[in-house]
This record gives C-alpha cells, structure tokens and sequence, in this order.
C-alpha cells in the first residue's frame, strides 16, 4: 500500500517539477504553488520510501501508468492552451490521484498503527495543497473570461 503512495507521489513529483520549469518566466505565483506541491511531493516520496526500505522492500522507482498516459496528454493541453490551467488542472487531478491513495491506505485494516500518523499528516497537507491550486485555477479561468 505504502509503495502504490510511493508511485503516484512520483507522478505528482513529475508533474510539479515540470510546470516549475515551464512556468518560471510566465507566472511567478503559479510557480511558486508548484515548487511547493513538487516538494511535499519529495518529503512522501522520502518519508515513505525509507519505510518500505524498512520493511525490507523496494520503494517504486517510477510513476504509475495512469500518470503517465496523463502526462502525455497534459501535455498536449499546455502545447495547444493556456499552459498555466492546463498545469493547474493537472495538478489538481494528480493531487486528487495522491489523497485517494493515501485515504485507501488510512482505511486499510493491515496498515500498521505506527505508519497512520504519518499518512493522517501526509494527507492534511495533501488536502491543503489541493485547496490551495484549486483557488489559483479559479484565478486563472476567471482571468481568461
């Protein structure tokens, strides 16, 4: 459960860091959002890799496929329309991807009781986050109207 967390923070990571470099010259607030996103994405990615590593497993290396089939697509979305909502949106979307992963495993019955603060902590940034690039999406489409 843990490395499935692992594996969409990675799509996540991904996503963020890539609008990051995008965006530096075009919009400095909406690259600020991502910078921060890309880094809490990192700490998840750390945090919950050295746990599976404790378990004696192996932390994902990569995304999911989902995140990447979305990927590409997003990015057709920046090529072809406003590169700002179309990474906002798809931030929004991957962080969606990461609080569902993480409220799967807070729900789960076989989630060790040592690991449930770190994913309740995990998933109230993740949540803030999400509230967070949401209103600047809607900063963004009312701008366009």
């Amino acid at each position: 459960m843990l490395n499935c967390i692992v594996a969409v923070a990675r799509d996540d990571h991904a996503l963020h860091a890539h609008a990051v470099a995008r965006l530096q010259g075009s919009d400095a607030a909406l690259c600020a959002v991502m910078m921060h996103m890309a880094g809490s994405s990192a700490a998840i990615i750390a945090t919950l890799g050295r746990r599976v590593r404790q378990a004696g497993g192996r932390p994902a290396r990569h995304g999911t496929l989902l995140g990447g089939v979305r990927a590409g697509f997003g990015w057709w979305g920046t090529v072809l329309g406003d590169a700002g909502i179309q990474y906002a949106s798809q931030g929004q979307a991957c962080r969606g991807r990461l609080i569902r992963a993480l409220q799967a495993a807070l729900n789960d019955a076989t989630l060790p009781e040592d690991a449930r603060p770190i994913l309740d902590e995990m998933m109230r940034y993740a949540q803030h986050d999400w509230q967070q690039l949401h209103g600047r999406l809607d900063g963004l489409r009312a701008r366009e109207v």
